[in-house]
């Protein structure tokens, strides 16, 4: 549905509650949003929560474990490459390396390009971290969390650390995506539409069981770990075959046994944010308000 704004005349989407040219209110905005709202408060937000949740986790679950639905996995496989990718991409960048994410036409999947380290990108992050110790100067907490993350950021930035930190980010960045999406799926704050909190809660989900088999499939299966050993055609090119034999001394069952642990984690993180938003929401505005 559209309208029209009675001052320019623009045509627009119902949701807009002002107008994207004139910047003024819309009556019939402002209506649909109040109405969305009180159908949304018509019944509590944890029902609503659990039935988004369950019903995309069942979606998930189906879609995953189904040999019936493999299209669908193969449709949606780039998903899951593309946050994998970005958390390589997001990690390099943290650390100096300009990085771009691609997908790999070659062998499949994805490759994330790193440069040689720009050390001009590791002085903008101490001075992002310069400003954020003066602009929180006055709140003792976030100035010693600030302290902290420098260390930790100095320690790992100037050991080979920050290698296995971004070569851990590909995977970790799906589990980082699956915990943001199931977030929006348990709290449903920012939604327009009723049905973007299943569709979160799919998505995350979707991302999570994918993980979930893969990893089981590395931890059981001989024929998958050398199927793993010999995608990008060989060389030990891949994560967790490169975290084994640089990291853990040849340990490839502990690498994925601790992405198998860890991929359990993302519902119950998301839903512990969620039941307990009130409390550390109220505590970040309190301290951000300077």
């Amino acid at each position: 549905m559209n309208q029209t704004c009675p001052h320019c005349q623009l045509r627009q989407p119902i949701v807009q509650t002002t107008c994207v040219r004139c910047g003024r209110p819309l009556p019939l905005g402002v209506a649909h949003q109040a109405a969305w709202q009180h159908r949304a408060q018509a019944e509590p937000t944890d029902v609503q929560g659990y039935r988004a949740v369950l019903g995309g986790a069942a979606l998930a679950g189906l879609v995953v474990f189904t040999p019936f639905f493999a299209f669908v996995t193969f449709l949606l496989h780039p998903l899951v490459t593309l946050v994998h990718e970005l958390g390589h991409t997001i990690a390099g960048w943290l650390y100096g390396y300009p990085s771009i994410p691609a997908f790999d036409f070659v062998y499949g999947g994805g490759v994330t390009l790193h440069q040689e380290r720009q050390w001009l990108l590791i002085a903008v992050w101490y001075g992002v971290f310069g400003w954020l110790l003066y602009h929180f100067r006055a709140h003792q907490e976030i100035v010693l969390c600030l302290i902290g993350l420098v260390a930790a950021y100095t320690a790992t930035m100037a050991t080979a650390l920050h290698e296995a930190i971004i070569i851990a980010m590909g995977h970790g960045g799906e589990l980082i995506f699956a915990i943001v999406f199931l977030y929006r799926a348990w709290s449903g704050q920012g939604l327009v539409y009723g049905l973007e909190r299943p569709l979160y809660a799919f998505a995350g989900f979707y991302i999570q069981f994918h993980d979930l088999r893969f990893a089981f499939q590395l931890f059981t299966s001989q024929e998958a770990r050398l199927a793993y050993e010999e995608a990008k055609g060989g060389g030990h090119w891949m994560d967790f075959s490169r975290l084994s034999n640089e990291f853990c001394g040849g340990r490839f069952l502990l690498v994925v046994l601790v992405f198998f642990i860890a991929s359990l984690l993302p519902p119950l993180i998301a839903w512990l944010a969620h039941r307990f938003s009130r409390y550390w929401c109220r505590w970040v505005d309190g301290r951000l308000t300077v």
